[in-house]
């Protein structure tokens, strides 16, 4: 899953952040195997995202992506060697968006 909606220039912002970083292109994403996990994630990490996008890891993988688990659970980087075709091919994916029951807008301290 990932906070708001998948805009192709907003990913490749995001993974040419990735490459400056760690020399590789991609786009972090979080891992919710359940509907707790979701929750947790959502309420928490991704707290400040009005909408989320779910992504299912097989499909991902079908369509050829590489998802590599980084750093510490729940974070994984969706590795995108050859960018623009590889965010075709993330986009074209069956990407779900969904409102975010525990958003808490920018101007409401936590």
């Amino acid at each position: 899953m990932r906070g708001g909606v998948l805009d192709k220039t907003r990913l490749r912002l995001d993974a040419t952040l990735t490459f400056r970083r760690f020399g590789e292109y991609g786009i972090s994403v979080l891992s919710a195997p359940d509907d707790a996990s979701l929750d947790v994630i959502a309420s928490t990490t991704l707290q400040r995202a009005p909408l989320l996008t779910l992504m299912r890891m097989g499909t991902l993988r079908a369509a050829g992506l590489e998802v590599r688990p980084t750093f510490r659970r729940p974070h994984y980087t969706v590795m995108l060697p050859d960018l623009d075709a590889d965010l075709d091919r993330l986009l074209a994916c069956d990407n779900v968006v969904r409102d975010n029951p525990h958003y808490v807008p920018p101007e409401v301290k936590r």
